[in-house]
């Protein structure tokens, strides 16, 4: 109580605080006055009456400085005043103030923004109950090659019934489509379908309705329906009533029950849920070789996931047909997701941290250098009785107003960047949807703000001690000394090390992209567009749509050539396994390769060239002997040094709709072809095998194709005339994802551009700030030997020289952080392994370039010091000193 009431006491005195100064200040007036009458009657002159009287009182501002402890908050007062003269400083320097704050505000807004993103993806727990005990379930073999195995619909039986790990475990076939049509234009949905235990695995309850029944996973085809909340609110105009309408999916009617809620973390792209029947199956779900199928599961309390492994690795090996060295693996479902960024993001956290770095330095060098400017001022502040802590403590009060007026704005544009991240599609980050400003982004920039204020008012005060502040008042200028220049100068050398890394690193991954854009894939996307034809076909009847828009396609103007193709270069194909007449067979270790059913002008449409043999013609029908196309891969690993044209291969197909329980029939090789990428241009290309598809026994792939179309030129307005020309067909079918194949292309590499285009704004931000810095102290340290150049100039020096030794200051800094940076550089490149594509982490040429544009930018630097000191008035600057 005791300290209470002394505190409001002293808050009280503190509100009277300007009453209470003036009456103190009134009462030193009031000795002095007296002092100045006795020096006056002992015959002193007024004015050093006065002056005399005031020596003998002694140092006013100490006394009332004093005063204040004593009488109010000192602590509160102290950083109101400091508040109120910082202030007072920015308007006085309002280009000085506005060049740091943007800065600033550049290397926090940056930072808060990767942070939030890193923080989301990587760090932020899935929003499910207890989301550490979910996984998903992989294996691998080395013997086969293959370090992530899917599971087929047996293994996942086994699974269900043999382990004892799991409260719940489920099966997923994520991303397939299926056509909506009667309720306006037709439509491709996005379908994702699960096992029974799915939602309960996830912990989650309906947004609305229920979710389906145990009866009704026990029906191939249930008409019940469970629709995302994203097609509920976009599709559906977020209808109350929804439960109980009829959607026409598939050609059959479903009847929506429920409404899933938002799943962004896994599925953001799912528009509706069907059900994955497991018993009974559908018939691709009884093949044990058919892996293609996700699963995963929450393991029960207490139990490890490596029990759980090996568990789940004896159930695998009992099974007929698996590699004696298959092994689970069970992944962290978030992990499982976010994996594959991981090393990009940590990455470009890295580069942001530089930037900020930089930032940072530049900043408290343009404070080193406006200190050195108010030497003066300081010096007459402490002959005044200001102590040296309390001259430090405005200067790290400066130094954090000119943080706080940073972070509103950085945490504005962070704010910004993270609304506009997910509106870029085709950047495909794992759990994007919902990422947002989070409080560990804002806890970061409070500890960037922190270190900040306290970088900015140590810096600053290195300039001052009282030997060098009584120096400057007896010479009436600014001056400093060699320590506190070299300080400046470490400043700017870090400064130029951190931007040699980023730019290094920036032209590592430059090089790569380049690299990557301009590989060969096999085909020609120039002139070439893609549509997705998803139908209700899946019997005989269907090949004689596919003849129609084959041949109306084909006719349009400004159209060359077209096929059908159920695979799409630079983005997918199926997978499918052979059965090689003159190999030993070996049920453990299936030929792998990619497949594709495709039209006769398949190859010609996508400008894929021809090695050996012949391509597909009208006579590869139905009724003719089965023939296969494959590519120069698949030729140089199953047939070595041989012709492998006339051999005979058959084809199992992997995936949902096929089935592998009747021996497939067996093809003549009649071509190879130049191998085309399905994946990615850094990926390798693999074995691929070609199918006529009116040759396919199965009619599965009647029921979805992509359009291929060759045309003349960029031909701008064909897309509407192909939806209009299919429809003029079939009005009911969905004409889906027309884009150009170099929009592909381009897609498929958009991760690389985005992380090329983050990586080079930080190095072209951190190299700016750089040839600031190295401006900075060049002019800085030139304006401090101005009377040096002045005598040398009187005394016969030649301009050469003095540009010489301008030029030699500036260049020595930036050798010596130009080498820092470079060794670093050795040590951090070969982190950036997963962005860099045929290029070494110790590239020549790119070490290279950026120390030589860093080398021109130092120079530029210092032209306009080493012009002005130059041309300097000898007698002007002796003068102004």
């Amino acid at each position: 109580m005791k300290f209470l009431k002394r505190f409001f006491v002293r808050l009280a005195s503190l509100i009277g605080a300007r009453r209470e100064d003036q009456r103190f200040m009134e009462e030193i007036e009031e000795h002095i006055a007296l002092q100045t009458k006795e020096n006056l009657r002992a015959g002193l002159p007024e004015n050093e009456a006065r002056r005399q009287a005031v020596i003998k009182f002694g140092a006013v501002g100490a006394l009332r400085e004093d005063y204040h402890a004593e009488q109010g908050l000192p602590l509160i007062e102290n950083l109101l005043q400091d508040l109120r003269f910082a202030l007072r400083q920015m308007r006085k320097s309002p280009g000085f103030t506005l060049l740091t704050a943007l800065i600033l505000t550049l290397g926090i807004g940056i930072n808060t923004a990767i942070f939030s993103l890193v923080y989301h993806v990587l760090l932020e727990p899935l929003p499910f109950p207890q989301p550490s005990q979910l996984y998903a379930v992989w294996a691998r073999s080395d013997v086969d090659g293959n370090p992530r195995i899917a599971s087929s619909g047996p293994d996942f039986l086994d699974y269900q019934d043999q382990n004892k790990s799991f409260s719940k475990i489920a099966v997923i076939i994520p991303h397939f489509s299926n056509t909506w049509t009667g309720d306006g234009d037709p439509k491709v949905l996005d379908c994702t379908g699960v096992s029974a235990d799915f939602f309960s695995v996830l912990g989650i309850r309906p947004y609305m309705g229920r979710f389906y029944t145990p009866q009704e996973y026990e029906e191939l085809n249930n008409p019940a329906m469970l629709v995302s909340y994203r097609f509920w609110k976009s599709e559906l105009g977020g209808d109350p009533h929804v439960i109980g309408r009829v959607l026409q999916i598939g050609g059959s009617a479903s009847t929506i029950v429920g409404v899933v809620p938002p799943l962004p973390d896994l599925f953001p792209y799912t528009e509706v849920w069907p059900t994955l029947p497991t018993r009974p199956g559908w018939d691709f779900m009884q093949w044990r070789k058919n892996k293609f199928l996700t699963v995963m599961g929450r393991l029960k309390p207490g139990v490890t996931p490596a029990r759980a492994q090996d568990e789940l690795t004896a159930v695998l090996r009992r099974a007929p047909g698996e590699p004696e060295d298959v092994r689970v693996r069970l992944i962290p479902l978030k992990e499982d997701l976010v994996g594959s960024v991981r090393a990009q993001l940590k990455i470009i956290l890295a580069a942001v941290a530089l930037v900020l770095l930089v930032a940072c330095i530049n900043v408290a060098a343009l404070l080193l250098a406006r200190s050195a400017r108010r030497s003066v001022e300081m010096a007459v502040r402490l002959s005044l009785g200001a102590s040296l802590k309390r001259l430090r403590q405005q200067l790290l009060t400066e130094g954090l107003v000119l943080t706080l007026v940073a972070c509103s704005p950085g945490v504005f544009a962070a704010w910004l960047a993270l609304k506009l991240l997910p509106q870029l599609t085709a950047l495909r980050l794992p759990r994007l949807e919902g990422i947002h400003l989070n409080s560990a982004a804002l806890l970061v920039t409070a500890g960037i703000a922190v270190l900040t204020t306290l970088l900015f008012g140590w810096a600053p005060s290195l300039m001052f001690s009282r030997p060098a502040l009584e120096s400057s008042l007896r010479s009436g200028r600014a001056s400093t000394g060699k320590r506190h220049r070299r300080s400046f100068s470490t400043l700017i050398v870090a400064e130029i090390a951190c931007s040699v890394v980023l730019s290094i690193c920036a032209a590592l991954v430059l090089k790569s992209y380049w690299r990557v854009a301009h590989v060969d894939s096999g085909f020609e996307p120039e002139h070439m567009i893609t549509a997705y034809l998803r139908t209700t076909y899946f019997t005989p009847e269907g090949r004689s749509f596919w003849s129609d828009v084959l041949e109306g396609v084909g006719s349009l103007p400004g159209v060359r050539a077209v096929a059908l193709a159920d695979c799409t270069p630079g983005r997918a194909a199926a997978i499918a396994t052979l059965v090689l007449t003159d190999h030993p067979k070996d049920a453990n270790h299936a030929a792998p390769a990619e497949g594709c059913w495709t039209s006769p002008d398949f190859f010609r449409v996508s400008g894929t060239r021809l090695i050996r043999g012949r391509f597909f013609d009208p006579n590869d029908s139905a009724d003719s002997s089965p023939v296969v196309i494959i590519n120069e891969q698949a030729a140089r690993r199953y047939w070595p040094g041989q012709d492998p044209i006339g051999k005979r291969i058959a084809i199992n197909y992997t995936g949902a709709g096929r089935t592998g329980t009747s021996t497939p029939r067996f093809r003549a090789i009649v071509g190879v072809v130049q191998g085309m990428k399905y994946g990615p241009p850094e990926s390798e290309t693999e074995p691929a095998v070609y199918m006529p598809y009116l040759q396919d026994e199965t009619y599965h792939d009647m029921a979805a194709m992509s359009l291929f179309v060759r045309t003349e030129g960029d031909a701008p307005a064909l897309d509407h005339a192909i939806r209009q020309r299919i429809h003029s067909i079939r009005p009911e079918q969905p004409v889906d994802m027309i884009l150009s194949m170099q929009e592909i292309v381009s897609n498929s590499i958009a991760q690389r551009r985005y992380s090329l285009s983050l990586l080079a704004a930080f190095a072209v931000l951190a190299l700016l700030l750089a040839a600031v810095g190295i401006y900075g102290i060049v002019s800085w340290t030139t304006l401090q030997r101005t009377r040096e150049f002045g005598i040398r100039i009187a005394v016969g020096a030649t301009r050469g020289n003095v540009m010489a030794d301008v030029f030699g200051q500036g260049l020595r800094l930036a050798l010596i952080g130009t080498a820092i940076g470079v060794g670093a550089s050795m040590l951090t490149t070969r982190a950036l392994g997963q962005l860099l594509f045929g290029v070494s982490p110790l590239d020549l040429t790119s070490f290279c370039s950026s120390v030589i544009l860093l080398g021109l930018i130092s120079v530029f630097s210092c032209v306009i010091p080493a012009l002005r000191s130059a041309y300097l008035d000898p007698v002007r600057a002796l003068r102004s000193e």
